[in-house]
């Protein structure tokens, strides 16, 4: 059974709503991965623990994550169940630190390599972000 683009969209929206809304720590990011002791690769600066993007979202309020489209998805393989799917989410949120109360608007690139666990459920095999490209409204937001 191939891995649908409702499925992954369904995962990133879980996973999402975990870190942004829910505030959720390492262990309930981990929850969303197929390996022990998962990072979030990062093309353009230091990859991040699921505790360091913790940290990065305690420090913010008010987060909305919206899939942009096109997603592509392409089946890896059958044995375990893979799918590699590239898009794009808009993250947004206002920074607590900011006394302006500006909004931070960021086009994040995923990269997202999914399984399909054996008792069904999907789970993140490899999580990449190949971009963060903070639109021009954006109020200033930096990885580094």
């Amino acid at each position: 059974m191939a891995i649908s683009l409702d499925e992954i969209i369904d995962l990133g929206a879980r996973y999402h709503h975990v870190v942004g809304i829910e505030k959720g720590d390492a262990a309930a990011q981990a929850a969303f991965f197929a390996h022990p002791a998962p990072i979030i690769h990062v093309a353009h600066a230091s990859d991040l623990t699921l505790q360091d993007n913790h940290e990065v979202h305690q420090g913010m309020a008010d987060e909305e994550f919206f899939h942009l489209e096109p997603w592509t998805v392409t089946q890896l393989c059958d044995e375990p169940e893979r799918a590699r799917a590239v898009g794009g989410v808009l993250w947004q949120g206002r920074q607590l630190d900011d006394e302006q109360g500006g909004i931070v608007k960021v086009v994040v690139g995923e990269d997202w390599i999914v399984q399909r666990e054996p008792s069904g459920e999907l789970k993140f095999a490899l999580y990449l972000n190949t971009h963060h490209q903070v639109l021009p409204d954006s109020a200033p937001f930096s990885l580094a």
